[in-house]
């Protein structure tokens, strides 16, 4: 578990320095999170962990919270950007315009053991399971919070959540009552742009609308040091409406919608009858809108149900693949208490995706139409036992889904509180990832073997995939100490079989299979420290050890799925967040990274080889409220490398390297 930090310059340790040693005059008592009592933090109610509300130190899950006064003072400009912070997730930026994110390891620009969710609406594809980052249009100043589980979610939130969930929560309309206006420029950021709104409709309703703007400046190609024609733009716009009927009733209308034009260099690109690959100058065309509704009855404090129905509707045109989805899904769920100690929860949830493809020489997926449906249910029972001291939680999700057929996820989670200041739990669960459409019937051109006629060799489809499978065990302490310090540990092993791999059939064509199982271990700490009232800090760390095995080493199998699985993840990532009040009106906000070096940065033949070194990347702010209702932003992003590499694609797009940002940003509140 050695390792060593690369090398700063010396302006950058000089200046880290010289910040810690300010005098005591210069800092003045805040009125917003760095008054807020560290105890306080653990007592923030958050709602993906259970389905229901819950004090963030009473959850028996892994569990990490970014609020909004924590999201606005890091000075990010996007959710990837934010989700750096959290400890055991892998974020690393692929071009201007990719991410790759995982929790607890196998990440990729495909990662698909992440369940992502906008205020309860799934936003994964459905053509291989994954997160288009690109895509997810959020105004930043509307996150109300950023709920982050590590380790599975299965039992409530079904297949996919399988590592991790992220519940991306916005506020309620009756919270952003007035006029906001969000101007922002620099090097990388070339606009970034907010206007939103909010009414009192009548007594009872209250409503807003937002117009935004992100464009995105190209990066570099790693090999020449070239533009890599990965610039993007973004604009969105979108509504919500909240409203209660009488004492008992609360109801939500909201929906979106984008318009995404990007820029990327395919290479390789391959053509029929040819041994050389084409590098192409392409363009992503994404578009998407969705509507969400939700009515939630409360007949008690301890008797309420809701239900919710949301459509969403994605459009993605790239030269390789064109797809178009179309989604319904209708959740309800009904919580009660049975007797004194018994707090049950269940529900009933129906998914229709409708998908259509426009194939092209490289990908193809057929039938190039289908509709497939999901039926789920689920129960969970917490028990208090022990005066409320100790918490047992049961609870199971059964699925319905059309490419595996049923599918059981259960889990177990025990919650023991010592006492107010130290409390244990510990868990066991299993989660399946379903096959996804491209993986069930879908065809990819990989490269040719350079002999006349110079044949392709093609990856396909398997109809007789079954679900990959975890068994995760996890184990948590937190300890919190009245305003000065709080700490949050993890450890958890992770039980794999039935992964995805690949089998050739002969030298041309191979074949996606259940050929790989493995385990995984690790630890995630999250330690919060105010030393005295006008500074705050945050330390994260994270450690993960991966071991894969192909389940038949058999003539046929020569798939390297395994070294890649164990090798494509930094097994140690430290995160170091401080805030600084320089006086009433101005903050400065200083956070530094270190992310442990990627052995295996990618699987295509091209990427092969390619290792991402060890890197630590430093990011400061400083904002000056120059009125109550004005604030004024500078901020610089890596600001210790010109540039570095952070992941590889696994296709088609080459490696780009990450730049320096910097950027100002005006926001007026009114």
């Amino acid at each position: 578990m050695s390792f060593s930090l690369p090398k700063l310059h010396t302006g950058g340790i000089v200046s880290l320095c010289l910040l810690t040693l300010l005098p005591h005059s210069l800092w003045a008592t805040g009125e917003e999170m760095l008054d807020l009592d560290l105890s306080q933090l653990m007592e923030i109610q958050i709602t993906s962990a259970g389905r229901k509300e819950q004090n963030l130190a009473d959850v028996a899950a892994a569990v990490y919270v970014i609020d909004q006064e924590t999201l606005h003072s890091s000075g990010v400009t996007s959710i990837p950007e934010a989700l750096r912070m959290v400890p055991g997730l892998q974020v690393a930026r692929m071009s201007s315009n990719k991410w790759a994110i995982t929790s607890r390891g196998f990440n990729g620009i495909f990662s698909n053991k992440l369940l992502v969710q906008i205020d309860g609406r799934s936003v994964y594809t459905p053509s291989y399971s994954g997160v288009y980052w690109d895509s997810q249009n959020v105004v930043l100043e509307d996150i109300e919070r950023i709920e982050v589980i590590r380790g599975p979610g299965a039992t409530l939130w079904g297949a996919n959540a399988v590592n991790g969930i992220i519940n991306i929560i916005t506020k309620q309309a009756s919270d952003t009552q007035g006029g906001l206006v969000s101007a922002g420029a620099g090097n990388q950021e070339k606009i970034i742009g907010t206007l939103r709104y909010g009414s009192q409709l009548n007594k009872d309703t209250y409503g807003r609308f937002y117009l935004n703007r992100h464009d995105q400046d190209s990066y570099q190609l790693l090999a020449e040091g070239s533009d890599a024609n990965d610039a993007s733009e973004l604009t969105g716009a979108g509504f919500r409406v909240d409203g209660d009927v009488g004492l008992q009733n609360n109801w939500t209308l909201q929906g979106d919608l984008y318009q995404g034009d990007g820029n990327q260099i395919l290479a390789p690109v391959w053509i029929p009858d040819s041994p050389l690959p084409l590098t192409v100058n392409d363009s992503i065309e994404n578009n998407g809108y969705n509507l969400l509704g939700r009515w939630q009855h409360n007949i008690s404090e301890t008797n309420t149900w809701s239900l919710q129905a949301y459509f969403d509707a994605t459009d993605r045109k790239e030269q390789y693949l064109t797809q178009n989805f179309k989604t319904v899904d209708i959740d309800f769920q009904h919580r009660f208490q049975l007797l004194e100690q018994h707090d049950l929860i269940w529900g009933l949830g129906y998914r229709n995706v409708s998908d259509d493809f426009t194939n092209s020489y490289m990908v193809g997926i057929i039938p190039d139409q289908q509709t497939s449906e999901l039926f789920s249910g689920f129960v969970q029972d917490e028990i208090s036992l022990f005066d409320d001291r100790v918490r047992f939680t049961l609870g199971t999700k059964i699925e319905h889904n059309d490419f595996t057929g049923v599918e059981i996820q259960p889990s177990a989670r025990l919650l023991w509180s010592v006492n107010s200041t130290h409390k244990l739990w510990t868990s066991v669960s299993r989660a399946v990832r379903t096959p996804s459409r491209i993986e069930d019937s879908g065809r990819i051109v990989l490269e040719p073997i350079p002999v006349p006629p110079y044949p392709k060799i093609k990856v396909y489809g398997n109809s007789e995939m079954e679900s990959e499978e975890l068994i995760a065990y996890e184990a948590g302490y937190r300890f919190s100490q009245g305003s000065n310090f709080s700490l949050d540990t993890t450890v958890f092993y992770n039980d794999y079989s039935k992964l995805l791999d690949y089998s050739y059939a002969d030298m041309l064509n191979v074949y996606f299979i259940n050929g790989m199982s493995g385990h995984s271990y690790g630890l995630e700490l999250s330690g919060r420290w105010r030393p005295v009232s006008w500074i705050s800090a945050e330390l994260n760390y994270s450690f993960i050890e991966l071991s894969m095995d192909p389940l038949s080493p058999a003539a046929g199998r020569f798939s390297i799925s395994d070294i890649i699985a164990e090798n494509s993840t930094p097994q140690h990532q430290i995160s170091l967040r401080s805030s600084f009040d320089l006086s009433e009106t101005v903050r400065l906000n200083v956070w530094a990274r270190y992310v442990d070096k990627v052995k295996i940065a990618g699987q295509a033949a091209y990427s092969a080889g390619i290792e991402v070194d060890q890197h630590v990347a430093l990011d400061v702010n400083i904002a000056w409220k120059v009125t109550e209702t004005l604030e004024l932003m500078l901020a610089g992003q890596n600001l210790l490398e010109s540039n570095h590499l952070e992941f590889v694609n696994e296709y088609f797009v080459p490696p780009t390297e990450v730049g320096q940002s910097f950027y100002c940003k005006l926001t007026w509140e009114f």
